[in-house]
């Protein structure tokens, strides 16, 4: 017990802080590499189902003026906007303490977030999704391991 007390008394704060970061900075790259290797097969035709009339109001209209083209061809984007192209659209943000993986793209939550589309579940991996396969497979208790060693 006086062994770990002496060996903790070393430890910094500020060591401690730093570790973290290392850590959250590591496994949100580590997400975002995931994300960004994710190139599913495009949709079955007819797989689109509107989650609700308005939606399908705003989608034959947008199709009616020429903003959506079907079919849908990846990458030439919005005639409005231009392309969101997502793997090119994520960065990583250290606010404080916390590291957040975000995303430019405007539709990225719909595709890998929170809000997944029902056209994409099932083909595109979320973020959320992406993170519990790193820590299954071992590479999050790694990053921590190698973390706590170099303090």
């Amino acid at each position: 017990m006086g062994v770990e007390i002496e060996i903790l008394a070393r430890v910094t704060t500020g060591q401690i802080m730093e570790a973290m970061r290392t850590v959250m900075t590591a496994y949100a790259t580590m997400v975002q590499h995931e994300l960004n290797n994710d190139k599913p097969a495009p949709p079955k035709p007819g797989s689109m189902k509107f989650v609700s009339d308005r939606q399908r109001k705003f989608v034959m209209a947008n199709i009616r003026e020429g903003k959506i083209t079907v079919p849908y061809v990846r990458g030439r984007g919005n005639k409005l906007r231009g392309s969101e192209t997502l793997n090119r659209s994520y960065r990583l943000d250290l606010e404080g303490d916390t590291v957040m993986l975000k995303s430019s793209a405007s539709y990225a939550n719909y595709v890998v977030g929170d809000e997944q589309a029902q056209i994409h579940q099932g083909r595109w991996t979320t973020a959320r999704e992406a993170a519990d396969r790193i820590h299954q497979r071992g590479d999050l208790q790694y990053i921590v391991t190698k973390a706590m060693e170099n303090i």
